[in-house]
């Protein structure tokens, strides 16, 4: 299994690739990460020894919002090769919204936009992977090409 981590300047991205049957167990108070998105893979994330677990999978729930757990250890499961990204707050009690990206938007100057997978072009740039840039008010007009792109907005 191979780890990752990115310290930007408003929050932090970890993320995780292996094989199936490898498990990970991560969280508080290493870990603040408060979406999760699949960019391979099918598995579960749940609690350490509670019961409940949320499905992941790169195909139907790709981006997930995961503030409930934000205080627990975490336990990933995953049922085939996978890669999985965190985003992370740089402390725990800064809140963040965030939703996935598909068609052009309105940016504001509390949001970062980030890209996760495939090669999008956002105002006729190709972004790559790991690409991430602080937003303007401004109209960004996105052509998505399959990419997971995350809009991430300070609250």
């Amino acid at each position: 299994m191979k780890k990752y981590l990115k310290r930007c300047e408003d929050f932090v991205l970890c993320g995780a690739s292996g094989d199936s049957g490898e498990i990970l167990i991560d969280g508080y108070p290493d870990n603040y990460a408060i979406y999760h998105i699949v960019v391979r893979g099918v598995g579960k994330m749940g609690a350490l020894f509670e019961s409940g677990y949320i499905n992941l999978d790169q195909y139907e729930n790709n981006f997930v919002d995961t503030k409930k757990y934000l205080y627990s250890k975490r336990i990933y499961v995953p049922s085939e090769p996978f890669k999985i990204f965190g985003f992370n707050a740089l402390e725990p009690e800064i809140d963040w919204s965030a939703r996935i990206i598909k068609d052009s938007f309105q940016g504001d100057e509390n949001s970062w936009l980030i890209c996760f997978s495939g090669e999008p072009i956002i105002n006729d740039v190709k972004v790559l992977p790991l690409d991430y840039v602080k937003l303007k008010n401004k109209r960004y007009n996105v052509k998505i090409n399959d990419g997971i792109v995350g809009l991430f907005t300070k609250l």
